[in-house]
């Protein structure tokens, strides 16, 4: 009895289990560094060069992860390669804690970022896989949990640091990520043994379900979907967004409004606290509603209303263009949930998400610099917010390609 699979209640259970623990833990390490970089920077020197290579590194990582985290999953099974990645990343939470200079830092940030690049392109395969008739609350789940995970760090890492040397404090998050280890091992030992069940039942030739989905979709003939090109249209207008909102939000909102340091702080955790109720909401909503047109269509006024307060008339209200901004980013999580309502298979929802997320992070990876330089240029915000804007109005290019309802695997059959 000991070697027999899992019921199926029990490997939902599990499987749900690991889905919001891996959750909970993707963004934990992510966000620990930046508090700390005056306190390393005692160590390893961190020049304004230095500070700006590591922020480009989470959406490079999480771009070369949609690269490759699908096909590593086709090979090694979903739940393998999930407990790689959290082994993975565990391993660069370490080697960046004991880092003695830059170059060691910032291959164990890269190392950890590809670890949880893995578990973001991954996760809407195993909802897919393990909640199939529950996608939307599963996703709003899951997204809520790497809502609160990136808040955490800011508010945590200092007094840690305070406390026990800023070592101590990067190597810690590595104890909250291991917990995460434990259902991927056990889901991992269930699969293996689910295989070699079915080998023995194709064996005594018992009719069985594939346990193995076929790689059909490569990253080639995603790009012919409507479907794809319609996800990845606002996930990537969302991940530029977020990136720029990051990397120059306080510095615009004290040009601009003439705010405070510590001002332009709270409103940019004010930008960052919204996505946990839009993480609760969008995923559901993207799952009731037979397009996702509504939702686009409050994403793009909610974006225009933000950038065009700050370019028209940023000083009146900076808080409500802040938080339209903020607002605006409510198609993250809805494409977190399209993922699976878009696809048939698990196997294709993981090929769907490293598709749409290789394309955005890497057009997010290079907004920040883009925008800053185009600021620098011109010696003018405006040209900036004009241009996010314009950005924000591609928005309307996803509409008609989401309108259908229809899957990615029938945009391919056509």
């Amino acid at each position: 009895m000991t070697d027999a699979p899992l019921s199926k209640r029990s490997g939902v259970m599990l499987g749900i289990t690991g889905i919001l623990l891996i959750a909970a833990t993707l963004r934990l390490p992510v966000g620990a560094l930046s508090p700390l970089a005056v306190a390393i920077d005692a160590d390893i020197a961190l020049s304004a060069t230095a500070l700006g290579v590591l922020g480009m590194l989470p959406p490079i990582g999480f771009a070369i992860a949609g690269l490759t985290a699908p096909s590593v999953a086709h090979r090694l099974g979903l739940e393998r390669t999930l407990l790689l990645a959290i082994v993975v990343m565990i391993a660069g939470t370490l080697v960046r804690a004991a880092a003695p200079d830059f170059i060691a830092l910032t291959l164990g940030s890269l190392l950890l970022l590809l670890g949880a690049g893995f578990g973001n392109v991954l996760l809407p395969s195993a909802v897919k896989r393990y909640t199939p008739g529950s996608i939307g609350p599963m996703t709003a789940a899951y997204a809520t949990l790497m809502s609160i995970g990136s808040a955490l760090p800011p508010l945590l890492a200092v007094p840690l640091a305070d406390t026990a040397g800023w070592r101590v404090s990067l190597a810690s998050w590595a104890i909250i990520v291991g917990v995460a280890l434990v259902p991927w091992i056990l889901l991992v030992v269930c699969a293996a043994r689910t295989r070699v069940a079915a080998r023995a039942a194709a064996a005594n030739g018992d009719a069985l379900d594939d346990i193995a989905e076929p790689d059909t979709h490569r990253f080639a003939q995603l790009a012919r979907s409507r479907t794809v090109w319609g996800i990845t249209i606002p996930f990537t207008i969302s991940s530029i967004s977020a990136y720029v909102t990051f990397a120059l939000l306080p510095v615009m909102l004290q040009d601009l409004a003439g705010v405070t340091a510590a001002e332009a702080g709270s409103l940019l955790a004010l930008f960052a606290i919204l996505g946990m109720p839009l993480a609760l909401v969008a995923p559901v909503l993207a799952a009731r509603l037979r397009t996702p047109t509504p939702i686009l269509f409050t994403s793009m006024l909610l974006f225009a209303i933000g950038y065009g307060g700050l370019l028209a008339a940023p000083a009146a209200a900076p808080a409500l263009w802040v938080a339209a901004i903020g607002l605006g980013q409510i198609t993250f999580p809805m494409c977190l949930a399209l993922f699976s309502l878009r696809t048939a298979s698990a196997e294709n929802a993981a090929n769907v998400s490293g598709f749409v997320q290789t394309v955005g992070y890497a057009v997010a990876a290079v907004s920040p610099l883009a925008i800053g330089a185009l600021h620098e240029l011109t010696g003018s915000w405006a040209p900036s917010l004009i241009v996010l804007l314009a950005i924000v109005a591609l928005t309307v290019l996803a509409m008609p390609l989401l309108a259908r309802g229809s899957l990615v695997e029938d945009d391919l059959s056509r």
